[in-house]
């Protein structure tokens, strides 16, 4: 199943997913979009203490004409996301990456789950063996993403962590990506 991100109305996006998966990345993009779409956006670092998170995200805001925001709890990431709903700016979040099957990991994950206006979407690399595709993406749909981000198409030969990751039960595909570049189309 397809569904791409409605840039439009969407008002906050929550990125989760593995280390490398291409959270960033993916922030940017959907920035890009929601740019192009005549939207204001806010770039927000939840991911506070990774080495050049902030940095990286910082020269993307700066790329896009973006606001950049750091929140390191989940209580200030709420009135983070409040006020820029508030705004009408779209809050794109971007975490620490994470394996969503482990118990500790989702357990920590859940308060940022119950932020009002967030859309969890979760982001897993074609590069991904295919059976660890599979078992991500349920994985996090079970901590309730409600779409997938599918990337690095663009880096491998075999596309059985893009079907296997495609294929999860009740998680449709927002994007694919063949692009490590912002302007790098989010296909569907």
């Amino acid at each position: 199943t397809i569904a791409p991100i409605d840039f439009a109305n969407a008002q906050a996006i929550l990125l989760v997913g593995p280390n490398g998966a291409g959270k960033t990345a993916i922030a940017a993009k959907i920035g890009a979009h929601a740019r192009l779409a005549g939207r204001q956006v806010r770039l927000v670092a939840h991911d506070v203490t990774g080495a050049g998170a902030v940095a990286r995200l910082k020269d993307f805001a700066d790329h896009l004409d973006a606001q950049i925001v750091t929140a390191e709890s989940a209580y200030v990431l709420a009135s983070v996301v409040e006020t820029a709903v508030r705004d009408g700016a779209l809050a794109i979040i971007d975490t620490a990456g994470f394996d969503p099957r482990q118990p500790k990991a989702a357990a920590a994950f859940a308060a940022l789950a119950q932020i009002a206006q967030i859309e969890i979407i979760g982001v897993v690399s074609a590069l991904t063996d295919s059976e660890e595709a599979a078992e991500i993406a349920a994985a996090l749909a079970k901590l309730g993403a409600s779409r997938l981000v599918i990337t690095a198409a663009d880096m491998t030969r075999r596309m059985g962590a893009l079907a296997s990751a495609a294929l999860t039960p009740d998680l449709p595909v927002g994007f694919v990506t063949r692009s490590p570049f912002v302007a790098g189309d989010l296909e569907t």
